[in-house]
């Protein structure tokens, strides 16, 4: 009788009163700095094609890389009582993510962490990606060198910047500070940093630059503005190696994050918590990237963590 109800009403069942009975919505809170940059949304696509098939839903949220609105998308989050929290910060700042209204609430960190906080975080090794990128740089015969996008804020622009520094350091290669333009993670702030460093005596010929949005805007600039002599003698190294990679010509060498890994690792420390194993709690996952080497565009491989 109740089937035969069930067909003749159409029912549907109604999820939200469900929940409120179960406790339990079966659906993830993610919060991303921007929807536009490709490499998240591939992140997303990978937890979707991991969590889907166990009947999570995502509701993905961007915090448009503002702090005020990040704290914003949690509290819309927690008011439909999502089961887990994904997180790409925006940056250092993480109070609101200490609160008492989340502390039952599994919550994992990816690609970027905060310092202090408690809780499991899956990273890529940027440190060495980027000195592994910068040295293959200098082992082109590249020797001055400037560092192209980032924010003081962000935990993989400051990484990013160490390794950077580091490569330089440990090959006796003077940095100019003049050179470190610091601007922003976007697409809009590769556009004008590459602006102003064309406008500034004895700017370098060679960058390496923090991520594939700053990438994009330095080389869209380069494009459409930069004399074909300039853009003929400019070289990149970049972080983030993504599909559309190969057409920016610029670019020598790149790193290239283990995207599937990331997702997967992220996927199951969520349902471990979810399921109350807390073994390890808190777990930091440190995952080392690859170098590919874009030999169209003039890369040399010249060590065997190089792929072309």
């Amino acid at each position: 009788k109740v089937l035969s109800a069930v067909n003749m009403l159409h029912y549907q069942r109604n999820a939200v009163a469900r929940s409120l009975k179960l406790r339990v919505t079966k659906s993830i809170g993610i919060i991303v700095p921007e929807i536009s940059n490709t490499f998240f949304t591939e992140i997303v696509e990978q937890l979707e094609k991991l969590l889907g098939p166990l009947g999570y839903a995502l509701l993905l949220c961007s915090s448009e890389n503002s702090v005020q609105e990040e704290k914003r998308k949690l509290a819309f989050l927690l008011e439909r009582n999502v089961d887990a929290l994904l997180v790409i910060p925006v940056g250092d700042v993480g109070a609101h993510f200490a609160s008492p209204a989340i502390a039952n609430i599994p919550l994992v960190m990816l690609d970027r962490k905060i310092e202090g906080l408690r809780c499991d975080v899956v990273l890529t090794d940027n440190r060495k990606g980027a000195y592994d990128v910068t040295c293959a740089l200098i082992r082109e015969g590249k020797t001055n060198i400037g560092f192209l996008g980032g924010d003081n804020h962000v935990h993989t622009s400051v990484e990013r910047l160490h390794g950077f520094l580091d490569a330089m350091h440990d090959n006796q290669l003077e940095v100019d500070p003049d050179f470190i333009l610091l601007g922003g993670m976007t697409q809009k702030a590769g556009y004008t940093l590459m602006e102003n460093a064309l406008t500034m005596p004895k700017c370098p010929d060679t960058f390496f630059v923090v991520n594939d949005m700053v990438h994009i805007g330095a080389t869209s600039y380069l494009m459409s503005k930069a004399s074909r002599e300039i853009r003929s003698k400019v070289v990149f190294s970049t972080f983030d190696y993504l599909y559309y990679a190969p057409l920016l010509k610029f670019c020598h060498y790149a790193v290239s994050q283990p995207l599937d890994q990331m997702g997967e690792t992220a996927a199951q420390l969520l349902i471990r918590r979810l399921d109350g194993d807390l073994q390890g709690f808190p777990s930091t996952v440190v995952i080392e990237p690859t170098i590919c080497v874009m030999e169209d565009n003039g890369g040399v491989v010249t060590d065997d963590k190089s792929i072309v």
